[in-house]
C-alpha cells in the first residue's frame, strides 16, 4: 500500500503543478533542487492569462533536463514534451550566421565582402557614399537596410491595432524572393553601414539567400545537411518545405487568438525554422564546444562592447562584472516567443520557448532563464 502511494503521489507531481490560480499541467517531478527552483520560477509566469504553453532545455554540468508546463493549444489539453516543436523565429538567423562562419573560415568568402558581389543585377543603391554594406553588416546588424520589406508601415498606421497580425500574414503569403528582390533596388541608406546596429529582417533574408548562392543548395537543404542531420535534430524542421508536423505546437496572441504560422516565402531563410528542445540542446551543445572553429567564430565580438553587448555574427554577447561570457538571442513571431543563452566557460545553456506572444513574453523568458541558470 506505501509504495502504492508513492507511486500515485509521483504520478500525480508528473500531471500536475500547482498555483494560486489552479493547476498548471507539468511533467516537473519536483524531486531535485533544479526541479523546485524551476517550478517556483515558472508558476508566476504560466499563471498570466495569455499564457498557453512552456517548454525548457537546460545543459548544466554535462547533464540535460526537460520541463513542460500549460498546452501546446487552447483547444484542448495536450501537455508539450521535449519533442514539441515551436518556431523559432529570429533564432533561425543564428544559423545563418553559422552557414556564413564555416563559408569563412573554408575560404568561400570574407567578412568584409561587399554583399553586390553575391546578386544578381546592378545594385548601386546599396553602399552610402561610397561605403558598401558587407557580409558582416548583415551578421551584426548594421547593415542600414530597413528592418522591414515590403514596407507596411502606411498600412499598418491606419490599420485596426487587431488587425495588424492577419494583414502581416497577408502581405507577406502574397510576397515572392523575387519581389523582394525587386523592392531591394529602391532601398536607400540613411546612414554608414556599419555606424549603427538595429534589428533587420531584411540583412537576415539577404545573408541567407547568399548563403544559398555561396553554397549552391537551398536554405532547407543545408539546414538538414549542415546541422539537423549531424547534430541527429530529429524534430527540426523548415516550415513551408514539409508539411505540419503533428507535434508542433500552436501560437497565440494576447488575446488568446490562434496565430498564423511564419512560413512565408521571403522570410523563411530570416524566421521560418521550427524546432524542439530536445533538438535545441544539440545545437546549443555544438555551440558551447569552441573547438567548433565556426561557433567560435560566431562568438567573437564584432560590435559594441561587452559590458552593454555586444554582437558577434548574430549572437548578442555580454560579460557581467561577476560571471562567465554569456552569448544569447531571442525569438519572437506572431504567435511564439523563445530565448537561447548559454556561456561555454562555464558549459551550460538553457533554450525556453513559449507558444504565445504578447508585449512581455520576451523579456520573462529572459528572467526565467537568469532565475533558473544564472
Amino acid at each position: 500500500m506505501k509504495n502504492f502511494l508513492i507511486t500515485l503521489s509521483l504520478i500525480l507531481c508528473n500531471i500536475m503543478a500547482y498555483s494560486q490560480k489552479g493547476t498548471i499541467p507539468a511533467d516537473n517531478l519536483l524531486k531535485t533542487k533544479l526541479d523546485s527552483l524551476v517550478n517556483k520560477s515558472v508558476l508566476p509566469f504560466m499563471s498570466e492569462s495569455s499564457r498557453v504553453g512552456l517548454s525548457i532545455g537546460i545543459i548544466k554540468d554535462g547533464k540535460e533536463y526537460f520541463y513542460n508546463y500549460g498546452s501546446t493549444q487552447k483547444e484542448k489539453q495536450v501537455l508539450p514534451t521535449s519533442n514539441t516543436l515551436y518556431e523559432l523565429a529570429s533564432n533561425s538567423k543564428t544559423f545563418s550566421s553559422t552557414l556564413l562562419a564555416r563559408a569563412v573560415l573554408n575560404k568561400k568568402v570574407t567578412l568584409t565582402d561587399d554583399i553586390r558581389k553575391y546578386l544578381k543585377g546592378d545594385y548601386p543603391n546599396l553602399q552610402y557614399k561610397g561605403t558598401p554594406i558587407t557580409l558582416l553588416n548583415l551578421a551584426n546588424l548594421t547593415s542600414a537596410l530597413p528592418n522591414w520589406m515590403p514596407d507596411s508601415r502606411e498600412i499598418f498606421a491606419k490599420a485596426n491595432p487587431d488587425s495588424i497580425a492577419y494583414i502581416l500574414d497577408a502581405v507577406h503569403r502574397k510576397y515572392s524572393k523575387q519581389q523582394f528582390y525587386t523592392d531591394l533596388h529602391d532601398v536607400k541608406l540613411d546612414t554608414v553601414p556599419g555606424a549603427i546596429s538595429r534589428h533587420c529582417n531584411t540583412a537576415a533574408q539577404l545573408l541567407g539567400h547568399i548563403m544559398e548562392t555561396v553554397y549552391g543548395e537551398k536554405f532547407g537543404t543545408l539546414i538538414k545537411k549542415e546541422f539537423t542531420t549531424p547534430l541527429k535534430m530529429k524534430n527540426t524542421v523548415l516550415l513551408g518545405n514539409v508539411k505540419l508536423p503533428a507535434s508542433m505546437a500552436f501560437g497565440y496572441d494576447a488575446k488568446g487568438r490562434k496565430m498564423p504560422f511564419i512560413d512565408w516565402e521571403d522570410m523563411q531563410v530570416a524566421a521560418s525554422i521550427a524546432s524542439s528542445t530536445s533538438d535545441m540542446l544539440q545545437y546549443i551543445k555544438y555551440h558551447l564546444n569552441e573547438k567548433n572553429a565556426d561557433a567560435k567564430l560566431t562568438h567573437q565580438p564584432t560590435f559594441g562592447d561587452l559590458k552593454n553587448g555586444a554582437i558577434g555574427l548574430n549572437w548578442k554577447i555580454t560579460k557581467p562584472e561577476n560571471g562567465p561570457v554569456r552569448i544569447s538571442h531571442t525569438g519572437g513571431s506572431l504567435g511564439f516567443s523563445s530565448y537561447v543563452i548559454f556561456s561555454p566557460e562555464s558549459n551550460s545553456g538553457i533554450i525556453l520557448f513559449a507558444n504565445d506572444s504578447d508585449m512581455k513574453t520576451q523579456n520573462e523568458l529572459i528572467k526565467l532563464a537568469e532565475t533558473i541558470l544564472y
